[in-house]
């Protein structure tokens, strides 16, 4: 049996660069932030939403997503569907460099280490889920800030008519960084952290369950390289799966990071009260509330990063 084992499964691949998968997960994520950026505004204005006068948008609680996309558009323009699309995409850039390179780096070392774990063995799974988890942490508190501004950015409600017009705080990345530092001081642009490193957790799965089913897609067809079809399969069974897990924890940062979080009778303090107070208010249904939008941007989304990152990864 072992003999079989080492004859059918394939042996550890020779290392290939940090630098070059975290080059290639940047320029994916920032493409595919780009193309996905107003069901992004959509979504995240969905969650931000408590049944609460002070937290609705253009005077109305979103209901539907064609709707919530007409209304925008309807008042406050198309420019509203790309507000803070630039800090989405230097962000996702920043976040995926970081937690690319980390995780890079400590498989490489750890295959290097540990040559006594087999690839596409549990062992190494798990070791993989390890040190996506680290990884993830490292990404959340470099990038916090980017979120943060991005989050008060998508939710700033800035009219297009004139006459219910004015400028909101968040029309800019400089005047949004500026009015949180001088309103709420600098450590404030970590506001929402531990929702964000707790985030870390479930997509900390995402890698490496796409590399889990790449990886016995790949031994059981005897090829080096999925198709185009097959990634977009991988990617999308590992991002469903992530985003059912994550989905709380994005509803507790958003009404955390949102500048009206300390306005009106519900106010979003800490995360536990966070929680403790969406879970009473609204119960589970309030836990899930923008998980269509969330499956219509964070699919999509996933699959044309792995799809591109793949593509880039084989670009001589």
């Amino acid at each position: 049996m072992a003999s079989w084992k080492k004859e059918t499964k394939p042996q550890r691949q020779v290392s290939t660069s940090a630098v070059k998968h975290t080059l290639a997960t940047q320029a994916a994520a920032a493409l595919s932030t780009t193309i996905m950026y107003p069901v992004d505004v959509v979504k995240m204005r969905f969650m931000s939403q408590d049944g609460t006068i002070q937290r609705q948008h253009n005077g109305q609680t979103y209901h539907s997503i064609r709707k919530a996309f007409a209304t925008i558009y309807r008042e406050e323009g198309p420019r509203a569907l790309f507000r803070g699309c630039h800090v989405a995409v230097l962000g996702s850039a920043a976040a995926w460099g970081v937690y690319m390179y980390t995780y890079r780096s400590l498989r490489n070392f750890t295959n290097t280490v540990m040559t006594q774990t087999s690839q596409g063995s549990v062992e190494d799974f798990l070791l993989s889920l390890l040190v996506s988890a680290v990884a993830s942490t490292c990404s959340a508190v470099f990038c916090n800030p980017f979120w943060l501004l991005k989050t008060r950015m998508q939710l700033d409600e800035v009219s297009a008519s004139p006459r219910r017009g004015g400028m909101g705080n968040y029309v800019s990345f400089t005047r949004g960084l500026m009015s949180t530092v001088r309103s709420t001081g600098f450590f404030s642009l970590w506001r929402g952290l531990s929702a964000q490193i707790l985030l870390g957790l479930p997509n900390s799965l995402n890698l490496p369950i796409y590399e889990a089913l790449k990886y016995y897609r790949l031994w059981s067809t005897s090829r080096h390289t999925l198709n185009t079809f097959e990634i977009c399969v991988c990617s999308t069974l590992a991002k469903v799966l992530v985003t059912l897990f994550s989905q709380p924890l994005y509803v507790i940062k958003t009404r955390l990071q949102d500048h009206r979080s300390r306005c009106g009778p519900l106010q979003y303090v800490s995360f536990l009260q966070s929680f403790s107070l969406i879970l009473h208010k609204g119960g589970w249904r309030g836990m899930y509330r923008g998980i269509g939008p969330s499956m219509l941007l964070t699919v999509p989304r996933s699959v044309l990063t792995f799809v591109l990152y793949e593509y880039f990864m084989h670009l001589e």
